[in-house]
């Protein structure tokens, strides 16, 4: 049932990743005799980063026992972010600014926001409405000489569109600064890239330091609660093909496929109704990707690849070429050695220095010429013996050398000697 809800609410949507506050309804009067609902708080969600429409629709609901005529004030909208741009011509109500202005605030922007009243045949549609004859007055503003930013201050001017129970009124607000990144190391944002937070809701002032809280102290005696209606909070995500929906709360928020709007995606809260401030928030992370699939965590574990098998091979060359050098120091060592003269034997002792460990075969028959015997294992192959023998020189008997071979290179030298 309730996702049937969903897809009949998801109506009034604008555009851009973003972070959102919620908001708190005051009445001109104080202990008000009505209540707030339904209630539709709609953030439409796409890759670009801009200004962020957000989409308010509701509609006044009279306590038991009263009726129409004890609704008709005007009502006031706490909104801690600032407005980047008017929606309808004209300047502020007067008497609105002079009063942001006279409790030591600095006014960063004023203006008018167009109101729209929607048929209860055009929720579930792209329709934004028809434009009433009235509009709302707002001033962003922030504390002097603070650095926490500017929040927003709206009046909305009774219209008995506020009370028609087959329609609702819609506001429109352009936002700036809603779009927050998350905090991460960069390590995090090279593997995976930016992330981004979007929190939307009820009943949230934000941070006391904002200045909403004085405006809603002075005046707490006039919220307006959350009837007993069906009300939504609604992110509605665009171009769900390069979209990564990485973590949704609280867990009772409904995630499906955009029935409204092709390539979306929808997620929503329901709101529960209070007699007190209580903030009601859905809290999505998400990150937009380019290309068919997000390729940055693959293109980064294959450079990470690459770099450690090259940072493997830099070590292992220098062993690589320690050998090398090694091998021309032998033959080097071999090409100035004197040979052998008239077919005559060196000694046992100019054996070791004319075949150094590595000489071939070939080197080894050219340095010493044929021996005398040669020798060559069949299991396992690869191996052969040359076996040179001669008389010591002083007289005292007969030697043999023996050259063991493995794969054509010299691997060891044995010499016996015979007396």
């Amino acid at each position: 049932m309730t996702k049937a809800w969903v897809a009949l609410a998801v109506t009034l949507c604008a555009a851009a990743p973003t972070t959102i506050e919620a908001q708190v309804f005051l009445a001109s009067e104080p202990s008000p005799r009505f209540l707030i609902g339904p209630l539709f708080v709609v953030a439409n969600v796409s890759p670009g980063l801009g200004p962020v429409t957000v989409n308010l629709s509701w509609s006044l609901t009279a306590r038991p026992g009263q009726g129409s005529a004890d609704i008709a004030q005007d009502l006031y909208l706490l909104w801690p972010a600032e407005i980047a741009e008017r929606t309808a011509p004209g300047p502020a109500d007067p008497e609105l600014v002079r009063d942001i202005e006279g409790r030591g605030f600095a006014v960063a922007s004023s203006g008018r926001l167009m109101l729209r009243t929607r048929d209860r045949m055009q929720v579930g549609t792209a329709a934004l409405g028809d434009p009433i004859d009235v509009t709302a007055s707002y001033v962003s503003f922030a504390r002097t000489g603070s650095q926490s930013g500017a929040v927003t201050f709206i009046k909305i001017p009774w219209t008995p569109r506020l009370v028609d129970p087959l329609s609702l009124v819609a506001l429109g607000m352009p936002l700036r600064g809603l779009i927050v990144p998350k905090a991460a190391t960069w390590i995090d944002e090279l593997f995976w890239g930016r992330r981004y937070v979007l929190t939307t809701g009820f009943g949230d002032l934000g941070p006391p330091a904002l200045g909403l809280f004085a405006l809603y102290y002075e005046r707490r005696h006039q919220i307006v609660h959350l009837a007993r209606e069906y009300s939504l909070v609604i992110a509605n995500f665009g171009d769900s093909d390069h979209l990564k929906l990485e973590e949704i709360s609280p867990a009772t928020a409904v995630r499906r496929q955009s029935r409204v709007r092709a390539g979306g995606e929808v997620v929503a809260l329901a709101l529960l109704p209070a007699e007190d401030i209580t903030a009601q928030s859905l809290r999505v992370q998400f990150q937009y990707f380019g290309g068919r699939i997000n390729w940055r965590p693959v293109i980064v574990s294959v450079i990470l690849i690459l770099v450690t098998n090259f940072a493997g091979v830099l070590i292992l060359s220098k062993d690589v070429s320690r050998r090398i050098r090694r091998r021309f120091r032998a033959r080097r060592r071999l090409a100035a050695a004197p040979g052998p003269r008239n077919g005559a034997r060196p000694s046992r002792d100019a054996v070791g220095a004319l075949i150094p460990a590595g000489t071939s075969y070939d080197d080894v028959v050219a340095r010493l010429g044929r021996p005398d015997e040669e020798r060559e294992r069949v299991t396992p192959p690869g191996r052969r013996t040359m076996i040179y023998r001669g008389a010591n020189g002083n007289g005292a008997g007969q030697y043999e050398v023996a050259v063991e071979l493995h794969d054509d290179r010299v691997r060891e030298v044995t010499c016996v000697t015979t007396r």
